[in-house]
């Protein structure tokens, strides 16, 4: 398991307000399967991790399974940390603020005129795709935060 786990068991049975036996006659797995999940001796199936998500109203907890998963899928995605919706919002507005504010709009497609990243170029994509990466990782928090 990754440095980073969450515990998304124990987040989804105490996000339901459930015991760990009413968590289990909900999941319908054993007590002991629970009682594993939370102490992460093993990881729970994605059909377990889908109906703790049901369970828990709580669609983040899909993805932290998959991060956790998938090393491939830990290298591709970015990580969502949990914030309020207010929150994600101003931060995904402000990030996309500051990228208007340092790239000019066609500077992407003067890049892509050509079919292809030449040496000059490369700089400013790679710095282009870098912001862009954390665009899309406000818009993730955005998707996946909690509404008050």
């Amino acid at each position: 398991m990754q440095d980073n786990y969450r515990n998304i068991c124990k987040i989804a049975r105490q996000t339901a307000g459930l015991t760990q036996e009413r968590f289990a006659e909900a999941l319908d797995i054993s007590v002991e399967a629970v009682r594993q999940y939370e102490s992460e001796k093993i990881m729970p199936s994605d059909d377990v991790v889908t109906r703790m998500v049901e369970i828990s109203s709580q669609p983040v907890l899909g993805y932290w399974h998959l991060l956790n998963k998938s090393r491939v899928a830990a290298d591709i995605l970015p990580e969502i940390s949990e914030c309020s919706l207010p929150q994600a919002v101003i931060q995904l507005i402000c990030k996309i603020r500051d990228f208007g504010e340092r790239h000019r709009t066609d500077d992407l497609m003067d890049i892509a005129a050509d079919g292809r990243i030449d040496d000059t170029e490369r700089e400013l994509f790679n710095s282009i795709v870098a912001e862009l990466d954390s665009v899309v990782q406000a818009a993730m928090t955005v998707k996946y935060a909690k509404g008050e």
